[in-house]
């Protein structure tokens, strides 16, 4: 059986203001080789036998030099690609994230534009693979850093999404970034990404940047402002 792995992570946050931060991103790596990632775990105890007391890598945390190491890691893996979408939030429309108490269920309140963010990530990812025949199965694996109603909102999304255009059996969890090297490797990768878009700061991308094959602005050629 021959298995796509998908893991998600997102960055940036919610908060559609200008104390907000100005992207949110979601961006996902896929491997049919979760397994190949050992290097990591070795790199882990080199640190630990160091005096680093090291029990998961988490970008955004993670000193300097750690992060340097990681990211040359990353640049010498042969088995992953990388997908990921940007939304300027101060160009979208207050209508995508506005709440319509009314027209919207609770879980939805807010998160159109999660939707549209999430879908287009998906549509990258699983468009490489619509014609392969040696796919058999989906694992999507996404951080359980998202909270419990965006959790709902996600798996429907996703669900909807693999039913009716992938058409291949999946399963989908959540879990904790420091459960699995290959959810740490995608925060990674996330963080370079968001990094480039955020503070213009190419070092982290550029060791990521021969595995990204999308990385869409979805208001790339929008020139409304809204805040």
């Amino acid at each position: 059986m021959r298995t796509l792995f998908v893991f998600i992570d997102e960055s940036g946050n919610f908060d559609f203001s200008p104390n907000g931060t100005k992207y949110f991103s979601i961006s996902a790596i896929s491997t049919l080789d979760p397994l190949g990632k050992e290097g990591l775990e070795k790199i882990k105890y080199n640190l630990m036998e160091n005096g680093n007391n090291t029990e998961y890598f988490h970008a955004s945390e993670d000193e300097q030099f750690v992060r340097n190491i990681i990211y040359n890691f990353i640049e010498n893996l042969e088995d992953i690609e990388i997908d990921s979408v940007i939304v300027q939030k101060n160009k979208a429309n207050p209508s995508l994230y506005i709440p319509e108490k009314k027209k919207m269920s609770k879980k939805e309140k807010g998160y159109k534009l999660y939707i549209i963010a999430l879908r287009t990530l998906l549509k990258y990812i699983f468009e490489r693979y619509e014609s392969s025949e040696n796919i058999d199965l989906v694992v999507v694996i996404l951080s359980s850093i998202f909270d419990k109603n965006k959790q709902a909102l996600i798996k429907m999304i996703i669900k909807k999404y693999l039913k009716q255009e992938f058409q291949k059996p999946f399963f989908l969890y959540f879990h904790e970034c420091r459960s699995d090297k290959n959810t740490q490797i995608a925060d990674y990768c996330s963080w370079a990404i968001h990094k480039k878009w955020t503070d213009g700061e190419m070092r982290p991308y550029s060791a990521i940047q021969n595995k990204i094959r999308s990385e869409f602005d979805v208001f790339g050629i929008g020139e409304n402002i809204y805040y």
